[in-house]
């Protein structure tokens, strides 16, 4: 038999991108590349040293020129065994009840970004990733200022991890740059697909609707489910 709310979810976001052309939400962004230092931490999930990122920061719903917005920041780093480990992450609050709301940002730089949902990484308590901007990206959520900025400057962000009633913990910086022709791989960030076997949604019903909204999203875009 058919799983009816499955195929609700799959069929509204592959109905969404089929007719946008496009991603769902977020369809417009840059593209970015750097690299992704960990803290020694966090070294047994993405490695030591270096490791690669591409990236992308978008506008969530493409409301124009400078205008507050969500923000989004996505990004795709080589883990430990060199395999991709994509993030998706949009401007939320930082507190216990707003780091599951998502917030327009009014600029670049004032912008915060979280999973909104938390993590399990192995058997750890439920932990949420969440990305903070250098001060000295644009003071507007225009796209059009961060790319004149990005032609100058590289932006930086500190990658954190917060679980409620613990202290946070700075789990990497990224470093990154406007992306060269060469270097463009995707226009997709995919988290449910491209993650470390331990790395799994918390909890595990909202990582199944999440995965559904992927899979439909891609479906709708004529990509590989």
């Amino acid at each position: 038999m058919v799983d009816l709310p499955a195929a609700v979810v799959k069929g509204v976001f592959a109905t969404g991108a089929r007719i946008r052309h496009a991603r769902v939400f977020h369809p417009d962004g840059l593209h970015l590349s750097g690299r992704l230092h960990a803290e020694t931490e966090f070294e047994p999930l993405f490695g030591s040293g270096e490791r690669a990122v591409i990236a992308r920061l978008s506008k969530g719903a493409g409301i124009p020129a400078g205008l507050p917005d969500v923000l989004g920041f996505a990004f795709r780093v080589l883990d430990r065994d060199n395999e991709p480990w994509d993030f998706a992450l949009a401007t939320t609050g930082l507190g216990v009840v707003s780091r599951f709301v998502i917030t327009p940002a009014r600029g670049w730089a004032s912008a915060r970004y979280g999973t909104l949902m938390p993590y399990q990484v192995g058997k750890s308590m439920p932990t949420w990733f969440f990305a903070e901007p250098d001060a000295g990206q644009p003071g507007s959520a225009s796209l059009d200022a961060m790319d004149t900025h990005l032609r100058d400057h590289l932006v930086t962000f500190t990658l954190t991890a917060s679980g409620i009633g613990r202290p946070s913990r700075r789990m990497a910086e990224l470093t990154l740059r406007h992306e060269e022709p060469a270097e463009h791989r995707t226009d997709y960030f995919d988290p449910m697909l491209n993650r470390p076997p331990e790395v799994q949604l918390f909890p595990s019903a909202i990582g199944r609707i999440r995965e559904l909204a992927y899979t439909g999203s891609r479906k709708g875009r004529g990509e590989a489910t």
